[in-house]
């Protein structure tokens, strides 16, 4: 089987290039796995940036639709408050009027002594 020293020098060196070999194998495999794992991680994390960018601009959008409608309703309320200031400045100049009548009105009632 073994008739110099040469022949178990080349045995030698196969079994290490076999062993490099498997070595280099089982790295390669498992720098593979990372980066497949690696890249579902990335595409989970764009995923969440997404729904996050989606959260926002909903929010935004309820926010500006909320502005609008508060705006609405504060002028709708501002004009309901001026429509009833002035009602009740004319209740009052009418209540005024209708003191004052009575006043003038009570005067000669008054008996004297």
């Amino acid at each position: 089987m073994f008739d110099t020293s040469k022949d178990i020098l080349f045995l030698v060196i196969a079994l290490c290039v076999f062993v490099v070999t498997v070595f280099s194998v089982w790295i390669l495999y498992y720098i593979a796995q990372i980066l497949k794992s690696s890249k579902e991680m990335v595409e989970e994390i764009k995923n969440k940036v997404e729904e996050f960018g989606n959260i926002l601009n909903l929010l935004k959008d309820k926010i500006t639709h909320s502005t609008t409608m508060l705006t609405t309703v504060v002028k709708g309320v501002t004009d309901l408050l001026n429509m009833f200031k002035g009602r009740s400045f004319r209740k009052k100049d009418n209540d005024e009027e209708a003191y004052e009548e009575e006043e003038v009105s009570e005067k000669p009632r008054r008996k004297k002594k």
